[in-house]
């Protein structure tokens, strides 16, 4: 029997392959596995149209993004491809509807990273209650100073040149017990508080689970309302609201966990912004795309937000260098899945991807077109 043929294509320096794992070699017994190192687009189309003419499926791995990513070369896949499988959840880098077209099914990994992207939300969360990041920061420049460090506690404003706290100068601003600030915002417990989340899917449950176990209480808006089943299932309580504008002004903290779409661009935006409760905390999870960058910064300068957490950004692979000398920004460079495990798992979700289409005639275990 003639073995289905997959196309893997990588790039040496930016690669999430994991052949080495034994589900992996198993792979590579049952199918007729070809692993192409990219150099150019020129070189990649004459391979589809040449030795990978008869291909049936190919495994995008992020080293593509080195050539574009995978729509540059849809028209010259074979019409023998019967899906493409990667290796992360967010799609909106693939043109589906294209591949949908050709009768190519596009597949994601579905929840797998979901418990490792919460986790991060779960940081940022408290980085932006607690302001961590400053503080952390502040002790390593200190000289080696507990007391130095916390010389900031009680500031009104940051320098706008570097960024940093401006210490206060009146004695009465050192009473904590009434003025716990770092330039102006204050610090506060995410306990009592609640929390608004955008979207309420695997990984948003995820992260009210979080949420859930810090003490705050969880709203939610999404498309459609969970069922009851569903929200009997869930280990804490979840009222929903059936719009963006109608959960905000509820919420002392805003979890954004939703994929990019036409729906979810610039959630935040001049309109939505004048929602906010006063010093809410805003997290984005979800897409760079959800929040107006510009809005967002001029709402943290009038106070309007007290504090951001963002994993993902408006423009990535870049990032806006406003944010970089702000303290009540906490900044990731989009690392929300980045763990040993869910590199292990998304490459196994790969795999059942490809066997369940080609072995099984399946539509995949997470087609996302």
């Amino acid at each position: 029997m003639t073995k289905h043929k997959v196309l893997i294509p990588i790039h040496p320096d930016k690669c999430d392959l994991a052949d080495h794992l034994p589900e992996f070699k198993k792979f590579q017994q049952t199918f007729d596995v070809h692993i192409e190192v990219l150099t150019t687009s020129e070189n990649f189309i004459h391979a589809l149209k040449t030795k990978y003419n008869d291909i049936a499926a190919v495994w995008a791995t992020s080293s593509l993004y080195k050539l574009g990513g995978l729509n540059p070369f849809i028209d010259y896949l074979p019409d023998t491809v019967k899906v493409v499988a990667f290796p992360w959840v967010g799609h909106n880098a693939f043109d589906g509807k294209k591949l949908k077209e050709r009768g190519i099914i596009l597949a994601n990994i579905g929840d797998s990273p979901s418990k490792d992207v919460a986790d991060i939300a779960l940081l940022l969360t408290l980085a932006t209650f607690r302001y961590s990041s400053y503080l952390e920061h502040a002790l390593r420049t200190s000289d080696a100073s507990i007391s130095e460090a916390r010389d900031s506690f009680g500031s009104d404003s940051f320098d706008p040149k570097t960024g940093e706290p401006i210490p206060p100068e009146d004695i009465k601003h050192k009473n904590l017990a009434k003025k716990l600030t770092i330039g102006g915002k204050t610090l506060d417990s995410p306990a009592n508080k609640v929390a608004g989340l955008v979207g309420l899917g695997s990984i948003g449950k995820e992260i009210a689970k979080r949420l859930d176990a810090i003490g705050m209480s969880i709203k939610y808006t999404k498309r459609t309302p969970l069922k009851p089943e569903e929200e009997e299932a869930l280990p804490f309580k979840a009222e929903f609201y059936s719009s963006f504008e109608e959960l905000i002004p509820h919420v002392d903290l805003l979890v954004i966990a939703v994929p990019h779409s036409e729906s979810t661009i610039n959630l935040i935006n001049k309109d939505s912004v004048k929602l906010l409760k006063k010093n809410v905390r805003i997290v984005n999870i979800g897409r760079g795309t959800a929040i107006d960058e510009d809005i967002l910064l001029e709402a943290l300068d009038d106070g309007t937000v007290n504090s951001v957490g963002l994993d993902v950004f408006q423009n990535e692979p870049k990032i806006d260098k406003r944010f970089l000398n702000r303290w009540d920004v906490v900044i990731l460079p989009h690392i929300g899945s980045f763990t040993v495990d869910n590199f292990r798992d998304a490459n196994i979700r790969v795999i059942e991807n490809i066997e369940d289409v080609l072995l099984h005639d399946g539509p995949s275990l997470s087609p996302v077109n």
